[in-house]
């Protein structure tokens, strides 16, 4: 199995695993870190950098909520002495995509995978349901 990873602003990642369960049930193997307001960086990344270590023992892939935060930078400083997938944008249909689909396919499957359908994700409704 895949583990996961969610490194965010506030309290996203945890927000995601526990809206998910609604839908899907308990998700096994995903840990959430939360990046609060007067946080430091450096516990960030001693946070992060502890995940890592002790969850790519198994396949991991670490999500972020946006290219370039402080989540981010953290995870991509991590990249250098940890071997996992990092993708960066995670929303809730992708979460849910991979919490599902983790047992099925393998990490560079599940990747590209998750970045094809997150382009799927993001509908324009007016465009699609009231177009004239």
């Amino acid at each position: 199995m895949i583990n996961i990873l969610l490194v965010t602003h506030g309290n996203f990642g945890k927000e995601l695993l526990k809206s998910s369960e609604l839908i899907i049930g308990p998700v096994e193997n995903a840990e959430s870190i939360s990046f609060q307001q007067g946080d430091s960086f450096e516990k960030l990344l001693n946070m992060v950098e502890e995940s890592v270590s002790r969850l790519s023992k198994d396949d991991l892939i670490v999500f972020t909520d946006m290219y370039g935060g402080s989540p981010f930078n953290a995870v991509f400083r991590a990249m250098k002495n940890n071997k996992f997938y990092h993708i960066t944008g995670i929303n809730f249909p992708l979460f849910i995509d991979i919490a599902v689909n983790r047992d099925t396919y393998g990490l560079e499957e599940i990747a590209e995978k998750i970045i094809k359908n997150g382009k799927k994700s993001i509908v324009f409704v007016n465009e699609k349901f009231l177009a004239d």
